[in-house]
């Protein structure tokens, strides 16, 4: 997936924890809408805004982590999945309007989907692992939030962290010793203490710990825990 560091880009990255999907498809069914008059099939804006629908449309299936959609077929199922929300959003949308956009997506996306496969069966499968023990609830932050080890047959294989109550992603409040890397939407990646971190469009952080020594879980736990202090702001009362 290609990645960039956001603190390069000067823009604002205060962001609330929330999905872009709906707001990326609005905008195309607006374009779509505006076009029905001319043919679609160079227009670069449009091109661009259904290449980042269908990678949101990616994201959230690897994240639910269904099989079927994990096991060669992420990128295809996004494209279909994508044609079916623009048709029910705009009559005069039809597939073979798209098709040289869906072709292009397909060749441009192979190597985000394949990554997002494999991100999606690593998030399912430390989901699925046993809760190793309690959850830990951190009150003396911002905003509160939960940290959860799973793991099987006793041993760490992830950390979970999910905040408990609504917040926003404050990437202007981490500190510089963060390396922040990113597409426009999620998963984000964050790395501290030679650790990767994946911050997901729930807001939820996830590291994986297989095969780590005890020394470097224990880091993992600390650094985890440090980040979601600085990265979890408050939603401003309006």
């Amino acid at each position: 997936m290609a990645l960039r560091d956001f603190r390069s880009t000067g823009l604002k990255l205060m962001v609330q924890a929330i999905s872009e999907h709906e707001f990326i498809l609005q905008q195309v069914v607006r374009m779509l809408l505006e076009n029905t008059e001319t043919s679609n099939d160079s227009n670069l804006v449009l091109q661009l805004a259904l290449t980042e629908l269908v990678k949101q449309v990616m994201r959230e299936l690897a994240q639910a982590g269904a099989a079927d959609h994990l096991q060669g077929n992420l990128l295809q199922t996004a494209i279909q999945t994508t044609t079916q929300l623009l048709e029910a959003r705009a009559a005069t949308v039809n597939q073979g309007d798209l098709s040289p956009y869906w072709a292009r997506i397909a060749r441009s996306l192979r190597w985000v989907a394949k990554e997002m496969t494999t991100l999606g069966l690593r998030l399912q499968a430390a989901r699925q692992g046993e809760v190793m023990r309690a959850p830990k609830v951190v009150y003396a932050a911002p905003v509160p939030f939960q940290i959860t080890e799973l793991g099987s047959r006793g041993y760490p294989e992830g950390l979970i962290v999910h905040p408990l109550a609504d917040c926003r992603l404050d990437l202007e409040q981490v500190p510089q010793s963060y390396r922040v890397r990113a597409s426009r939407g999620y998963p984000w990646e964050v790395e501290s203490e030679g650790i990767t971190f994946v911050v997901e469009a729930d807001s939820s952080i996830i590291t994986f710990l297989e095969g780590f020594p005890d020394a470097v879980i224990e880091q993992a736990k600390s650094a985890l825990e440090q980040l979601a202090h600085d990265l979890y702001a408050p939603v401003e009362a309006e």
